[in-house]
């Protein structure tokens, strides 16, 4: 099993990519993996929720600063991906859908298969780590829209959320400014 099939199983079987994982601090990650890169508001008439991340991981975090979503795009062919130490590690994700299968099945996860009538040559499997959090493996029959379909689907996006999320507290505006926006709406 290669070292990226692994956490895709653990992600799987957890909720969690290492430390990243559903509800995890923001600040406690980048205190792990130093400052993420921002990636700009999710909706344009308010701050939060906000997206950032690390490397190639991709995640959005409410207000109160807790981890809402992950995504990895995985169809890039390699992921650099936070290692504990501060630094990044760079993995293959070239996964097929009978090894993901095999590791998921071998670790005793079960799943769900999504298709959609609309998106042909995509289907998805759905994992339930936990009630109300989801992981999702998103395979495609083909690398390019010209090109012949696979012997056997590739991975193309592996993602992470909940349904499950409590109001946010107001934020506190007598607080200083955590660098991630604290004092703004």
């Amino acid at each position: 099993m290669t070292d990226f099939l692994g956490r895709l199983t653990a992600l799987a079987l957890t909720g969690g990519l290492g430390d990243l994982r559903y509800d995890a601090s923001l600040p406690e990650l980048a205190a792990r993996y130093g400052d993420p890169w921002d990636g700009g508001r999710v909706h344009k008439e308010s701050r939060w929720p906000h997206a950032f991340g690390w490397g190639d991981a991709q995640t959005v975090f409410c207000r109160c600063r807790r981890l809402r979503s992950l995504s990895l795009p995985t169809w890039h062919g390699e992921l650099e991906l936070p290692e504990g130490d501060g630094g990044f590690g760079t993995l293959d994700t070239r996964v097929t859908e009978s090894a993901l299968v095999a590791a998921l099945t071998a670790a005793g996860c079960s799943w769900e298969t999504v298709t959609y009538e609309n998106i042909p040559g995509q289907r998805t499997l759905e994992v339930a780590p936990a009630e109300q959090l989801r992981v999702a493996f998103v395979l495609v029959d083909r690398i390019g829209h010209d090109e012949p379909p696979l012997g056997d689907w590739l991975l193309h996006k592996t993602g992470l959320w909940g349904y499950d999320h409590p109001d946010c507290p107001e934020p506190d505006r007598t607080l200083p400014d955590d660098g991630w926006g604290a004092a703004e709406s």
